[in-house]
């Protein structure tokens, strides 16, 4: 089978939840390098395997794929070889023009901290939105298969977990927990890693302790900045589910939009739907004391 190493490449690649991009020849002008059809799959961890063409055409196609891992945006790229743009001494000036098609594969991956009411009304969301879910509470009663199919599921102190874990890139972070201290932990295991969102659930009282308490210990103001705070779009959510629904919302924006998105569809919420200046993620922390959110 021809490019039998790409697809077995791609292969490893999904089980692992490694993203990767391929790149396929989609059309060749005059003579130039590689074959119409020819594969070459870049990895998230800096991999090529198979090829487009070759030296220079590799290269530039490798470069053009980082931009694809920032925006999992597909693209098609020109690799001029005609020797028309003064190239340097390395590049192949072989008269043609190849055309190259790059696809991202990436399946995001959304670590929710807590297994309560929020989580098990958000897990079911994102599947058709494409991420991956891991789930992480100590609690087996509430962190079990029964109640998030599908997940990956760690059930163990949140600090056992936390010091060994590293998020699988690209990764979204969900800080819904029972309690401040877990959110705490949680939200600053979330801010060492490279995440393209991170939501903190909670009243503004508690999320301004929280991010203090971060700011104290050293975290850079740019990692803070990625922090939404309370987590969710402003849709006039009340409900549980409705949350869950602003929170996925939320991630759809983030993904497509990148980490400096802005919450422009946000409205007032009617003070009559939600006590005092309070958002609907902070309503389910205020009204529901003592309850997993």
């Amino acid at each position: 089978m021809r490019h039998r190493e790409v697809y077995e490449a791609i292969r490893k690649c999904d089980e692992a939840g490694e993203p990767a991009v391929l790149a396929t020849v989609v059309r060749v002008r005059g003579s130039a390098p590689g074959s119409l059809g020819s594969k070459m799959l870049v990895t998230g961890s800096g991999q090529m395997i198979g090829t487009v063409g070759g030296g220079c055409v590799d290269g530039q196609v490798f470069a053009e794929a980082k931009k694809v891992f920032e925006d999992e945006l597909p693209r098609t790229v020109t690799v001029d070889l005609t020797g028309v743009d003064a190239p340097d001494e390395h590049q192949l000036i072989c008269g043609g023009k190849v055309d190259v098609f790059l696809e991202p594969l990436v399946s995001p991956h959304l670590y929710i901290c807590g297994s309560g009411h929020i989580a098990f009304a958000l897990a079911p969301l994102v599947f058709p939105l494409g991420f991956r879910v891991t789930v992480i509470d100590d609690r087996a009663p509430f962190n079990n298969a029964a109640r998030f199919p599908g997940c990956e599921r760690i059930v163990a102190p949140f600090g056992e977990t936390l010091a060994g874990l590293r998020a699988r890139a690209p990764a979204y972070v969900c800080v819904v927990t029972r309690g401040h201290a877990q959110d705490q932990e949680c939200l600053e295991w979330a801010l060492a890693q490279d995440a393209r969102y991170i939501g903190l659930v909670g009243s503004r009282v508690k999320i301004r302790t929280i991010l203090e308490r971060a700011v104290a210990k050293g975290f850079p103001q740019d990692r803070l900045d990625r922090v939404r705070a309370p987590i969710g779009l402003e849709i006039g959510a009340v409900t549980v589910e409705e949350i869950a629904v602003s929170i996925a919302s939320e991630l759809v924006l983030a993904r497509r939009r990148g980490a400096g998105f802005s919450r422009g569809i946000e409205k007032k919420v009617d003070a009559e739907s939600c006590p005092g200046d309070a958002s609907p993620s902070e309503w389910v922390d205020r009204e529901i004391p003592g309850a997993e959110p």
